[in-house]
């Protein structure tokens, strides 16, 4: 059993020092420019949000919550603090400071994986903000500052994140100058000026321009490459019991070479000549000594139980774009950057509908379809379930 944790993953690398049992049991590996993945019984979990509910289920499964209805709550929360960027970060920061205003936490009366990888997530917009701007959403600092009190300051160290200094009482203002004060201050001035009128002034150094801005990263579905692919040889990993090694057809050179973690939830037979959505511009990673080169977008069911294909639509033929509506005129990215963090904001977003179509919630819960000509892709069975 191991876990591979990205090198910029602070929230899992929080939930592992937070539950020792399972830093202890499994076997843990840092990642650059990846996604962090984990096996675990026979289960492949692969991005942040997945492998933390796949850990809770093993090792605390309070921390996922008790109902059907607080579970959905954590992974809403999950979903929207994975966004960034300085304007998403200062609208979710005014979000939770209002719900949580007759709150302790995000969802029920405990802590779960909605604090902790919320936290890890809004860490570091929190260290920037000024005691002012803390005092402004004090609601909101006053759950930062209790969950990072909740976790032991080894966890924390664990983790790489320092404590920071919350102060939940209003600023002091700066009290106004005396108007005396202020008259002998600019009398002074006054003087010095007279004084240096009749002396040679020195040549004034040139000013630098200002540099513009660094254009701020907007992140929309349709940076991911997806694609339709066919299924045209599949076999058992030669050194993982639950990944199989396919070959998928997409209208290329020659098929790709995909590792999944679904050997527990879908037999071989039903693997061969399949039509799948693939995820075409993740950054090959090598999953047990095989280099893979996409990945297999599947659903699964909320009880965890079930895994199934996202299918295309009938028709559809390898190498078919597969995109969201709405965002049929975007550009896929050419490879995703792991700094930005594309996937990891879009795909805890990714769900089926009740009706089993595939798509993405934004940020205001609308669905957008995932289509291939005009025509939505679904699945088996699975409804209202997570897409990875």
């Amino acid at each position: 059993m191991s876990v591979s944790v990205s090198t910029n993953d602070l929230a899992l690398k929080l939930l592992l020092a937070a539950v020792p049992e399972a830093a202890k049991a499994l076997s843990v590996d840092a990642v650059a420019d990846q996604l962090s993945q984990l096996d675990l019984d026979g289960q492949h979990a692969e991005g942040t949000n997945a492998v933390a509910h796949l850990l809770a289920a093993k090792y605390n499964s309070e921390l996922a919550g008790t109902t059907d209805a607080e579970q959905a709550e954590v992974s809403q929360w999950m979903t929207m603090s994975a966004r960034h960027g300085p304007v998403e970060r200062q609208t979710f920061a005014q979000t939770l400071n209002t719900h949580l205003i007759q709150r302790t936490f995000l969802v029920g009366n405990r802590l779960s994986l909605a604090d902790l990888v919320t936290f890890a997530n809004v860490h570091p917009y929190m260290t920037s903000l000024t005691a002012q701007k803390r005092f402004a959403v004090n609601n909101f600092s006053r759950w930062f500052d209790l969950i990072q009190h909740s976790l032991s300051a080894d966890a924390l160290a664990k983790a790489g994140i320092q404590l920071v200094e919350i102060d939940l009482n209003a600023p002091v203002q700066a009290k106004k100058q005396a108007p005396s004060a202020a008259k002998d201050k600019k009398d002074a001035s006054a003087a010095k000026d007279k004084k240096d009128a009749g002396e040679p002034k020195a040549a004034k150094k040139k000013e630098k321009k200002p540099q513009p801005a660094a254009k701020e990263l907007v992140i929309v579905p349709s940076m991911i490459d997806l694609r339709v692919g066919h299924i045209v040889d599949v076999e058992k990993h030669p050194d993982a019991d639950s990944l199989y090694v396919e070959k998928i057809e997409v209208n290329e050179d020659e098929p790709r070479t995909v590792v999944s973690g679904l050997v527990r939830f879908i037999p071989i037979e039903q693997m061969k000549n399949r039509d799948v959505v693939l995820v075409c511009n993740l950054k090959p990673a090598s999953m047990r000594g095989v280099r893979s080169f996409a990945m297999v977008l599947c659903a699964t069911s909320t009880d965890g139980e079930t895994v199934e294909f996202v299918e295309p639509p009938k028709g559809s033929k390898p190498g078919d774009r597969v995109y969201f509506e709405g965002f049929e005129d975007g550009t896929p990215e050419e490879q995703l950057k792991s700094k930005q963090k594309i996937f990891e904001t879009i795909q805890p977003g990714l769900f089926t509908n009740d009706g089993r179509e595939a798509g993405w919630y934004d940020a205001d819960k609308k669905f957008h379809k995932l289509m291939v000509g005009g025509n939505v892709c679904t699945t088996a069975t699975v409804v209202n379930g997570s897409l990875k």
